[in-house]
């Protein structure tokens, strides 16, 4: 049970790469049963920052980029930067960049911060134990946890057409953008 949302639960684990950032592991693809539990999962309310909610399906028609992460996790910290500038240069395209920290709601100020420093402008919120469960399961590692950071890039009609984890040169950000790319040039 993903209960990172929850104060009480382990935190994912940041996945660290050998030096020079290569990870050994590949993609992994999202197993069959969780396209179902991800369908289901659009309609949950996320929390944001600043208390208000969203739902992953307010965004059907656009490209998301939905990114699991936490201000303690290395790689996520170097990732946010470009994936704020990802949204930024994409955004007008149709691109929604969603950051779900993990971070409890106790760190809001610390993670707000992060948010500054970072220049992260797009929309974040808190990770749930539904979004967890729906996104991440089948992903754990050997501590049998989720690894961070996550990267799901969804297609306009809701649909997980790419899965990244971990911070990888091989399918890091210019991997994200090319696919990035070619979603937006579907047609709507």
């Amino acid at each position: 049970m993903f209960l990172s949302g929850c104060d009480s639960a382990a935190p994912p684990r940041p996945v660290e790469g050998p030096p020079g950032g290569a990870m050994t592991s590949g993609p992994r693809p999202i197993p069959p049963p969780n396209a179902s539990a991800i369908a289901a999962a659009q309609g949950v309310a996320i929390e944001k920052l600043d208390g208000g909610s969203f739902k992953l399906a307010d965004f059907r028609g656009k490209v998301v980029v939905l990114d699991f992460w936490a201000t303690y996790c290395p790689p996520c910290v170097r990732q946010m930067p470009q994936l704020a500038e990802l949204s930024k240069r994409y955004q007008s395209q149709g691109l929604t960049v969603i950051g779900l920290t993990s971070d409890p709601k106790s760190d809001q100020k610390q993670v707000v911060e992060f948010l500054k420093k970072a220049r992260a402008d797009y929309l974040i919120g808190y990770d749930n134990e539904f979004i967890s469960e729906a996104f991440l399961k089948g992903t754990e590692d050997d501590t049998g946890l989720p690894p961070i950071p996550q990267l799901f890039l969804i297609s306009r009609d809701g649909r997980v057409v790419e899965h990244l984890i971990g911070d990888s040169p091989d399918r890091g950000i210019e991997f994200l953008e090319k696919a990035v790319n070619q979603q937006l040039s579907q047609p709507k």
